[in-house]
């Protein structure tokens, strides 16, 4: 610890001193009087002597203060402060190690991220030989701690064995994409104990070497590649379907990094669909050969054309089509295996991908309604059910099939037929309402007649309002509630809403009271185990519902209420998520290397880790089996073994040597003040 100035030349003020002492050697230090009376020349000389000790002594006082206060100020100029040295003769190294996914390319079966561990194991070793102190980060997604910190060579065995380990564990390298300018803002940990320590990243990441120079010149970082120059990788880098002319249409990208060559793509398809057009049952089976260039991505579109043309599919630059035949196209598919049989990549990881979501569950739907409505034309004899719920229906079935959901089926009974009371997911009931509710499914009763019992509703009487319009109120308790601001779908405004007459029920407190009418409830959901129903209590054709667009969010919203998706998509990358929910009371996940979760609190989020096939399945409140399947993937640019970086984040290091301690300028600024008021005093009674 010693003391020092941050700011030498603010000691210039100094200076100052000197122009004081200057100003008391040139001032006058008496006037002169002409004294009339030998009188007055005996009293003032009685009086001088009285006074002059103090007088003297009050000058040298005011001007050592003044000194003094010239003094402070010049040393808050010169910012002084205690600094503590910290330099060290010994060595003080800390070891990065890059654990993305791209290290597990090996050669001779060795892979990068061993290399990497290899080279750290025997820097530490000599480190420790020397008597240096070590410390290694092992970088993944979110680096947050030291393998080891400033392990000292008596402590040297453990951090040793734990680098072995690390050698020798299969998966303790990460598959996703590491965060290295992470674990560069960890080292300052170190650097504010020893700012000389030097830093080496192993990784397999390639940098400019003038600008690697320029790091170990300026930062003390050095970068280590353990790439192999001989090492290559065919990767599939995506793969997704879309229904083109009732059949499905296969993207698949591919890349060979590194490398120019011929890779045989292989794609197996098994699904419902598939028995039907192979009788032995046996999947679809395609392999093609793809010539790649290097370091650039390959489409290839497998494609079905029922004309005699190409059907568009003529190659182009990096996109190559391939014609399916009738025994091999597809409309629906329970999984999707795609691989390249390469020989000799270096990283195997990127070689599979699996398509999962192409046959979707079965929503079965019935409408029954009594409010058919007179059709026109040649057909006007024959009454059709309420075309508005019709309308909306099919909206909701479109847009469950976009979102890879459900295959929405919608039955509508026929004027004068019975509705089923059983076998339905979703049953609609407009105006007349059955006997007695199914308890298999989720009931929508709009304009209800009646009510039950035993399903905590009740119609009191009719609200007419004689053909004029009173817009409905959102209840200040729900609005937020998800039917009304569906986060995947629409927020209703239920003022936009006007109704003409409506039904006065009374809802038991199991329901969510969403929208009112006149303080009356007219939208009411439930959603407990096996009681869920929905309530609208008035008809469409008293409102202006069927003109705005509330009318398809309200049925949109409230199929996402009840029958959300298992999970929110069928494929992501380590380091992702996918949110998962259930329509029943838990949901269970298997995985690779063990991986097996159970979740009760819905939606929730599952983070990946591991790449691999993950399998939900649940159980509907009412017995229903759901199963849906996610395939998680490496990133795609962790195929890019050789990619190259432009800079990294450089952490910040004080001036080698130096950790400031404690900053005086407080304790100068406090005498500072104190000496300026002793001043300030003694002026005060310098005539008395």
């Amino acid at each position: 610890m010693s003391f020092e100035f941050l700011l030498p030349l603010g000691l210039l003020g100094l200076l100052s001193i000197l122009a004081l002492i200057i100003i008391y050697i040139i001032r006058p230090n008496y006037l002169v009087h002409h004294i009339p009376s030998t009188y007055v020349w005996k009293l003032s000389l009685r009086y001088r002597r009285r006074r002059l000790p103090t007088s003297k002594l009050r000058n040298i006082l005011l001007f050592i203060l003044q000194v003094l206060i010239l003094t402070a100020i010049a040393g808050i100029l010169a910012q002084p402060a205690l600094v503590k040295h910290n330099a060290s003769d010994r060595d003080d190294v800390i070891a990065i190690i890059d654990s993305s996914a791209s290290m597990y390319a090996e050669t001779n079966g060795e892979t990068r991220f061993v290399r990497a561990v290899d080279g750290v194991i025997d820097l530490a070793t000599e480190t420790f030989a020397k008597g240096g102190m070590m410390s290694v980060i092992v970088a993944d997604d979110a680096p947050e701690d030291y393998l080891g910190c400033r392990v000292a060579p008596a402590a040297s065995a453990q951090l040793l064995a734990q680098l072995r380990a690390l050698h020798d564990d299969r998966q303790a390298c990460y598959y996703g994409d590491s965060d290295i300018d992470a674990a560069m803002k960890l080292t300052e940990k170190v650097l504010d104990a020893n700012p000389a320590a030097k830093i080496y990243l192993y990784t397999d990441e390639i940098y400019d070497e003038t600008y690697a120079e320029q790091l170990e010149e300026r930062q003390n970082i050095f970068i280590r590649t353990v790439n192999d120059a001989g090492e290559w990788n065919g990767a599939i880098l995506s793969a997704s379907t879309e229904i083109v002319d009732t059949y499905c249409e296969l993207t698949v990208e591919i890349a060979s990094y590194h490398k120019t060559g011929s890779l045989d793509l292989y794609v197996e398809v098994t699904g419902p669909d598939v028995s039907e057009l192979t009788p032995d049952k046996k999947p679809i089976v395609i392999l093609m050969p793809v010539f790649c260039e290097q370091d650039t991505v390959k489409k290839i579109v497998f494609r079905y054309d029922e004309g005699d043309g190409d059907g568009g599919m003529k190659d182009e630059p990096n996109v190559t089509y391939y014609p399916l035949g009738v025994g091999e196209r597809f409309q629906t598919y329970k999984s999707i295996s795609i691989s390249l049989r390469t020989n000799g990549d270096a990283l195997s990881a990127d070689d599979n991908y699996y398509l999962y979501g192409g046959t979707l569950p079965v929503l079965k739907v019935q409408y029954a309604s009594s409010l058919h409505i007179p059709a026109s034309g040649s057909d006007k004899d024959n009454p059709g059910p309420n075309p508005f719920v019709n309308g909306a229906l099919g909206m909701v079935k479109n847009a469950f099939s976009r979102l890879q959901r459900y295959d929405v089926q919608i039955t509508e009974v026929q004027q004068g037929k019975e509705p089923a009371l059983t076998g339905f997911d979703f049953y609609v009931f407009e105006h007349d309402m059955p006997d007695v509710l199914p308890s298999d499914g989720v009931v929508f009763l709009l304009d209800p007649n009646v009510g039950w019992a035993g399903a905590g509703l009740s119609v009191i009487s009719v609200n007419d309002f004689n053909k004029t319009l009173t817009s409905c109120m959102a209840n200040v308790d729900n609005e937020d509630h998800f039917v009304m601001n569906d986060p995947n779908g629409f927020r209703l405004v239920p003022d936009r809403i006007g109704v003409s007459s409506y039904k006065v029920l009374t809802c038991d407190p199991s329901y969510d009271i969403l929208m009112t009418c006149d303080s009356d409830p007219v939208l009411a959901v439930r959603k407990d185990e096996k009681n869920q129903v929905a309530v609208l209590s008035f008809s469409v054709h008293n409102s202006t519902l069927p003109r705005e667009i509330e009318m398809g969010a309200l049925f949109f919203n409230i199929f996402d209420y009840y029958f959300p998706g298992i999970v929110s998509g069928f494929s992501a990358d380590v380091g992702g998520s996918v949110e998962v929910n259930a329509r029943g009371e838990t949901l269970s996940a298997t995985g690779p290397a063990g991986f097996s979760e159970e979740f009760t609190q819905f939606p929730a989020a599952v983070p990946f880790t591991l790449p691999g096939t993950y399998t939900f399945t649940g159980t509907t409140w009412y017995d229903k089996e759901l199963t849906a399947q996610v395939y998680v993937k490496m990133p795609a640019a962790e195929s890019d073994i050789f990619k190259t970086i432009d800079s990294l984040a450089e952490p910040e290091r004080k001036a080698a040597g130096d950790d400031l301690a404690t900053n005086l300028i407080i304790y100068l600024a406090a005498a500072l003040v104190a000496l300026a008021f002793a001043e300030w005093w003694l002026h005060t009674h310098e005539g008395r």
